[in-house]
């Protein structure tokens, strides 16, 4: 094999790559529940890259939050961790995770916990963002979010928590998001 057929072979690799893209990003679109594309990525052949397919898939959903390139690594009802690298490109002059970085990566998994509970009726939109930080962000962060919707019933307000941790289990910010739902019941 020379190196030819090499770069024929990584053109064909690329082709049903970008197919594969394709036909992924318009699941998504079509699916308005967010743990629905995560069960539907569990799939044998592409478990092992779904944390990246599904990041890929969210940037078409919520393009902001592909800046930070973080992964989401668990999803259910109610419930959505991920995790966030240190990276050159979000530091801040403190050679630190910049706390805009931290606060779109905490209404990200906020958001995903919701929208798991919402039906495809609901509506709902962040109205506004509290975040506290307690160090340092470096390394890998960590976020989870539980939510419960609970009884609602027209336009309520509710708060959704998002914890980040870094490697050593210590709670570098807390971020609490609260949504504006219409229910249409």
């Amino acid at each position: 094999m020379d190196i030819t057929d090499l770069s024929i072979l990584g053109g064909g690799i690329l082709m049903i790559l970008a197919a594969l893209a394709i036909f992924l990003s318009r699941k998504i679109a079509s699916l308005r529940d967010p743990v629905k594309v995560w069960h539907a990525l569990n799939k044998p052949i592409i478990r092992k890259f779904r944390p990246f397919i599904y990041s890929y898939l969210l940037s078409f959903a919520n393009p902001f939050s592909s800046c930070i390139q973080m992964r989401i690594t668990t999803l259910d009802k109610g419930f959505c961790s991920g995790v966030l690298k240190e990276q050159k490109r979000i530091h801040n002059p403190f050679n630190s995770i910049h706390a805009a970085a931290l606060c779109t990566f905490a209404e990200t998994i906020g958001g995903l916990a919701v929208f798991s509970k919402l039906t495809d009726k609901d509506r709902a939109i962040v109205t506004r963002i509290n975040m506290e930080y307690f160090k340092k962000a470096r390394g890998l962060i960590t976020a989870t979010s539980q939510f419960n919707l609970g009884e609602i019933s027209g336009q309520t307000e509710k708060e959704c928590e998002v914890i980040l941790k870094n490697e050593a289990l210590d709670t570098v910010a807390k971020a609490t998001v609260f949504w504006s739902i219409n229910s249409k019941n």
